[in-house]
């Protein structure tokens, strides 16, 4: 055996390894195993230790083993394209903001949960890396909530917009009793205008998101 082997495992061999974590040994998740580990390494750079690790956490679904691999590993992008996702199925059910009745657009760019429950502050999750602002959430940071208006910041300042969603969800946890229980999902970031799902944990791409974005560009940049 050589050492470099011993060091760091190939590919295959973390797809075999990463499949029979999974309880999969078959050939076909070996190939999904294996394709999503040759992605997460040759399009991101990320190690092959860390993808193992992510795919053996999330499985082979590229997306998700992306962002744990930011989210838990403390990994880096080294520039490779997101990959968005395009068929979420919360999108129908969770965006009630509409161009239609654009009273919305009067927000204000700034966290309004720092406002409310500054308290929370400290137990914030979410955030990457252990980062952290104190007592402020900078407006070059935050999202809009698609289904209320809200505005928080990201989990890269103080988690807020994450807080949101995870306190709908468990309000309509008590509340409801027809398994709608995803809470308020979906958010629009104000600094690039990209579009995250709390549930896929994953961008978005979608046709019936474009209007409203239309609106947020008009309204970032002018006419």
């Amino acid at each position: 055996m050589s050492s470099n082997n011993e060091q760091s495992p190939t590919k295959t061999e973390a797809a075999s390894a990463a499949a029979a974590g999974n309880d999969t040994s078959n050939d076909a998740t070996i190939a999904q195993v294996l394709s999503a580990i040759q992605q997460l390494t040759d399009i991101f750079q990320f190690t092959v230790e860390q993808a193992n690790e992510a795919v053996e956490a999330v499985g082979p679904d590229v997306t998700a083993a992306y962002n744990y691999i930011l989210d838990q590993l403390g990994g880096e992008d080294m520039g490779g394209a997101i990959i968005p996702i395009h068929d979420c199925p919360h999108v129908e059910h969770v965006v009630k903001l509409s161009p239609v009745n654009p009273s919305w657009l009067n927000f204000e760019n700034k966290c309004q949960i720092l406002k409310e429950e500054g308290e929370k502050t400290e137990k914030a999750s979410g955030r990457l890396k252990g980062e952290y602002v104190d007592d402020e959430c900078p407006s070059t940071e935050n999202w809009l909530c698609l289904t209320c208006g809200l505005v928080a910041c990201s989990r890269y300042v103080n988690g807020h917009s994450k807080i949101h969603y995870e306190d709908t969800k468990n309000s309509l946890k008590k509340e409801s009793s027809n398994g709608e229980k995803i809470g308020h999902c979906i958010a629009a970031s104000l600094a690039d205008l990209s579009v995250w799902c709390y549930e896929c944990n994953g961008y978005l791409h979608h046709e019936s998101l474009k209007p409203i974005l239309a609106a947020l560009e008009k309204k970032k940049f002018g006419e």
